[in-house]
């Protein structure tokens, strides 16, 4: 059973991971329709990754964030496809499949979780909202 602490954690970690994604894709994102949607959710990752690192703080623990090989794999990985393709449909794929990873992972870690605490619930449940909503999003860029 993981701790609530643990899942504050995976939340802060995952919407680090949406922030790398999204900044990792958009420099070659050139459709405005496009950019203007990948700003969007930016900005929404960063603020659950801000409520998540608030409420670690609150318990008295420091968030952990990425490290550096995962963010730099990450980059990597992104930069290759988006260079070898930079069409708004290739894009969003991209991006739908950065979601939906985050949303197999969320749920696998909300399960495993003793989740007591309402507000860390709100807040998990909210992650999982904002992945399936930009999924929904990207789709109209396929």
């Amino acid at each position: 059973m993981l701790s609530e602490n643990q899942l504050l954690n995976h939340i802060y970690q995952t919407a680090e991971m949406g922030q790398e994604g999204i900044r990792s894709v958009l420099k070659y994102a050139g459709e405005p329709k496009l950019v203007s949607a990948l700003n969007s959710q930016l900005a929404e990752y960063e603020k659950l990754q801000n409520a998540a690192g608030s409420l670690l703080h609150a318990r008295g623990e420091p968030p952990k964030g990425l490290g550096p090989v995962t963010k730099a794999s990450s980059e990597v990985m992104s930069t290759v496809k988006a260079m070898a393709d930079r069409s708004p449909a290739n894009i969003a794929e991209m991006v739908i499949q950065g979601s939906t990873m985050g949303v197999t992972k969320s749920l696998r870690t909300i399960r495993e979780c003793d989740l007591r605490d309402e507000g860390i619930r709100r807040l998990a449940d909210r992650l999982l909202k904002t992945e399936q909503a930009n999924i929904e999003e990207m789709k109209r860029f396929l």
